[in-house]
């Protein structure tokens, strides 16, 4: 399914079931009276995450404190199948529920299927951390989980009803600190940070001669992307100014795509290539930590990955406003031209710009550039 026909499910589906439901909580919360303190240690500590790989990355410190403060407790996840091989690439559950989006009756199904394999753990907590879905919040009810963790705010008020554990989703910080203050709830109070495993902070930058270039992105962000002109003439810059290779990065899907742009672009292939779909996630990983002394990428997962790796990385911002997704005091660069309409993403379902990203398109190669000749020189001094 793509994504209006899961958004077009969550809202026509989920609006009835999110009202009978919270009918039926409040009838068994007053007949059952079950105890929601966190006095029991959880045999099974389950998050719901079912788009969005990167903000899975950008969860993981949270995450993995939430394993360090319950070691003895499973840590799980619900996610889609469009994210699990990301999800299984990091190594940080123990165990992954897929549901499978390719249709509503697989969606169905393998929910199912998932609440049945959950109603079996003695002591389960759910995290949902979707914030704007309905079927995400019958989900976690369904499974019926002693604590269940939610944020809300005004657009999803009703999950104030529907969750045993209600954490204010504030939309003017950065959602790492919504992922921090919900582990809060859980009694976290110390965060160590996530590391990949096999892939230590790098520390040394010299002998790396590739910049990676990102412009993908999920069906969730395509207005986020550079126009093919503008890329066009960022790798020529790139090419002329710098002895660097190019390396364009894609999922297997965008291979196809990808072939087409070099040969329209006219660039030397030898000097610029594409890796989307060559190499499994982990692999990936290596390739990026062995050979890329930079990533240029609009804000999409790859830019996540790149701050878990520790690559320098410039950020690229239009509809969506760094100070919500990165550390802008992590001493990478970011570009972003502050429009008075941004950020819109998230906010709005249609675009105040009807899709024309002049936020992005405004954005020339001489300000990208100068970004990208800093944080070389940067790499060069230190």
């Amino acid at each position: 399914m793509n994504l209006k026909a899961k958004q077009f499910i969550d809202t026509w589906i989920g609006i009835p079931l999110v009202y009978s439901n919270m009918i039926l909580a409040k009838l068994l919360g007053f007949i059952l009276r079950r105890n929601h303190q966190l006095k029991d240690t959880p045999t099974e500590i389950c998050i719901i995450k079912l788009l969005g790989f990167g903000s899975v990355i950008m969860a993981s410190d949270a995450l993995y404190s939430i394993r360090l403060k319950y070691p003895n407790a499973k840590l799980s996840i619900i996610c889609s199948r469009s994210i699990h091989a990301g999800i299984e690439s990091i190594q940080l559950f123990d165990h992954i529920y897929v549901i499978d989006d390719g249709s509503f009756f697989r969606v169905l199904t393998s929910g199912i299927k998932t609440v049945f394999q959950l109603w079996r753990v003695k002591c389960l907590w759910i995290l949902d951390l979707e914030v704007y879905s309905k079927l995400t919040s019958i989900l976690s009810l369904w499974t019926m989980a002693q604590n269940r963790f939610g944020f809300y705010f005004n657009d999803v008020a009703f999950r104030y009803n529907l969750n045993t554990h209600n954490i204010y989703f504030n939309t003017t910080i950065q959602v790492e600190e919504n992922y921090n203050r919900m582990v809060n709830a859980l009694g976290v109070e110390s965060f160590q940070a996530f590391t990949i495993p096999g892939f230590p902070p790098r520390k040394n930058q010299a002998g790396l001669d590739q910049i990676a270039i990102n412009n993908t992105c999920s069906e969730l962000a395509m207005e986020r992307k550079l126009r093919d002109g503008q890329l066009i003439d960022l790798c020529k810059a790139i090419l002329n100014e710098t002895n660097y290779q190019i390396v364009l990065l894609g999922a297997p899907s965008d291979q196809k795509n990808l072939d087409e742009f070099i040969a329209y672009s006219g660039l030397p292939s030898e000097r610029m290539f594409h890796i989307a779909g060559r190499y499994e996630l982990r692999d990936y990983y290596e390739y990026l930590y062995r050979h890329c002394a930079l990533m240029i990428t609009i804000d999409s997962a790859p830019l996540h990955i790149a701050n878990k790796l520790n690559i320098p990385n410039l950020s690229i911002w239009g509809p969506t406003a760094p100070e919500s997704r990165i550390d802008t005091q992590s001493g990478n660069e970011y570009l972003y031209l502050k429009v008075s309409c941004s950020p819109c993403a998230h906010f709005v379902d249609k675009l105040p710009c009807g899709g024309n990203n002049f936020c992005i398109q405004d954005m020339t190669t001489q300000m990208i550039m100068q970004k990208v000749k800093t944080m070389l020189t940067k790499q060069t001094t230190n």
